[in-house]
């Protein structure tokens, strides 16, 4: 009786370890680790959090504690004032200047039209590679026809567009974004939070794949998700989706100061992925989409 016991204890560890759930700390990977979403304050309303504060001053002190080699620095355009788009837009791309460890992500507004796409080759021409777009905060809709031609616009430019990609109003939106990549594949897309709650919408990616012409130019964050529900009972479903995807599409983001990079980290450590997994999540997928040369 006792050998049985032993004989199914040991089964039961093996299955946890291939699960992921009993994963040791050992295996997780301790590199250094590029952070793609990071908000940072520039103007009064600018702070996301009730609990702490996200200035320059915040993110460069929590940046060698969580092993962040480099954080990308996230602002957001408003509708009809290009005046101070340009100045967020330039504060961010002086921050990045003055510390080589920012990377500046800018915004425009879609709706702004000409001016828009100007902004767009502004900062393109002082080394900007990513915008960020938010449909939920910016109040645009994705399927909307001057989206598509920002969209273009950075295609030709060789941009990344940084699309939030949950929205609590439209339980159409990832579909949109996904059609909207797919209408532009020389634009490379980051899908932030990886729909969050909406998540298993994303499995339509896995079709896409079988078609000749999907370039596989979505990429995914996942900030809020991680720490939202990387130890949550929609763990492995979660898993499961970003594994058939592809985990050399998914990038680590923080969301601070929503979210701690501790908390974000943990929730990635939380899902159980391999070391070798991780380490594409945390460094190398964000290396390859920026073309930074890795230290191996």
């Amino acid at each position: 009786m006792k050998k049985r016991l032993l004989y199914a204890f040991g089964l039961s560890l093996l299955f946890i370890s291939f699960n992921g759930r009993g994963q040791s700390k050992d295996t997780f990977y301790k590199g250094a680790i590029i952070d793609m979403h990071v908000h940072l304050f520039i103007e009064e309303g600018d702070n996301l959090s009730a609990e702490r504060t996200n200035k320059l001053e915040d993110i460069l002190a929590f940046m060698p504690k969580a092993s962040i080699e480099k954080a990308v620095i996230i602002t957001m355009a408003q509708k009809g004032n290009m005046k101070d788009t340009r100045l967020r837009n330039d504060s961010i791309i002086s921050a990045s200047k003055r510390y080589p460890s920012l990377i500046p992500i800018c915004s425009v507004h879609p709706m702004d039209g000409a001016d828009a796409l100007a902004e767009m080759t502004r900062v393109h021409n002082q080394g900007v590679r990513i915008l960020k777009l938010h449909p939920n905060t910016q109040k645009f809709d994705v399927a909307a026809a001057e989206v598509n031609v920002v969209a273009k616009k950075a295609g030709e430019l060789n941009m990344v567009l940084l699309f939030d990609s949950y929205s609590p109003w439209d339980s159409d939106e990832i579909g949109k974004l996904i059609l909207l990549a797919a209408s532009n594949p020389t634009t490379q897309f980051i899908f932030a939070h990886s729909g969050l709650v909406n998540f298993p919408q994303l499995i339509t990616i896995e079709a896409l794949k079988k078609y000749p012409w999907y370039k596989k130019n979505i990429w995914f964050d996942l900030s809020a998700i991680a720490p939202l529900l990387g130890d949550s009972p929609f763990r492995d479903q979660l898993v499961w989706i970003i594994r058939k995807i592809g985990v050399e599409q998914f990038l680590f983001g923080s969301d601070f100061p929503v979210f701690t990079p501790s908390e974000s980290i943990n929730g990635v450590h939380a899902m159980g992925f391999t070391r070798e997994e991780e380490k594409k999540i945390f460094y190398t997928n964000a290396c390859r989409l920026l073309q930074i040369k890795t230290h191996d």
